[in-house]
C-alpha cells in the first residue's frame, strides 16, 4: 500500500521537519555562545549536581552527529514537501540519525539524574519525540519507489 499522498504522512514529514528545525536552533545557539564566551551552554536542564564536566566532549560529538541527521533531515523534508520527490532512503536514513542520537541522550540524562530532576522537561520531550518514531516505522515498511511525482 503506497501512503505517500495520504494527508497523514504530509503531516509526519511537516512534523519531522519542525521539530527539526527547532533542534537546530537550539544547536546553532549553543554553539554560538560556546564560540563567542568560550562556555558550554547545554540547553536542557541537568541533574541536581549540576553537568559534570566530562559530559561536554560526549555533548559536542552528538550535537555535531545531530547536526548532520538535521540537515539530512531538512532536504529531506524540503524534497517532499516542496518539490514533491520523495526519497524514502534519505528519510530513513536521517530518522535513523536522529532517533539513535535520541536514544544515546535519553540513556546518557536518565542515567544522570536529569529525568528523576527534570520530569516534566524530559517527559515534554519524549512525547515530542514519539510522532517521529511513527514516520520511521512507516518509512522503514513502506513501498514507496525512490522517486516519486507527488507527496
Amino acid at each position: 500500500m503506497d501512503l505517500s499522498n495520504k494527508p497523514i504522512t504530509r503531516t509526519l514529514i511537516a512534523y519531522f521537519g519542525i521539530l527539526q528545525s527547532l533542534h537546530l536552533v537550539v544547536l546553532v545557539r549553543a554553539g554560538v555562545i560556546l564560540l563567542l564566551q568560550g562556555r558550554f551552554s547545554f540547553p536542557i536542564l541537568p541533574p541536581p549536581g549540576g553537568w559534570d564536566p566530562q559530559v561536554i566532549p560526549f555533548m559536542l560529538g552528538l550535537g555535531t552527529t545531530d547536526l548532520a541527521g538535521i540537515l539530512l533531515g531538512l532536504f529531506f523534508v524540503y524534497r517532499a514537501l516542496i518539490k514533491g520527490t520523495f526519497y524514502r532512503r534519505l528519510g530513513v536514513i536521517s530518522l535513523t540519525i536522529f532517533i539513535t542520537g535520541a536514544i544515546v541522550f535519553a540513556i546518557g540524562t536518565f542515567l544522570s539524574g536529569a529525568w528523576g530532576a527534570n520530569q516534566m522537561a524530559y517527559g515534554s520531550m519524549a512525547v515530542l519525540f514519539f510522532p517521529t518514531v511513527i514516520l520511521y516505522g512507516w518509512l522503514l515498511r513502506s513501498n514507496i519507489t525512490r522517486k516519486s511525482s507527488k507527496i
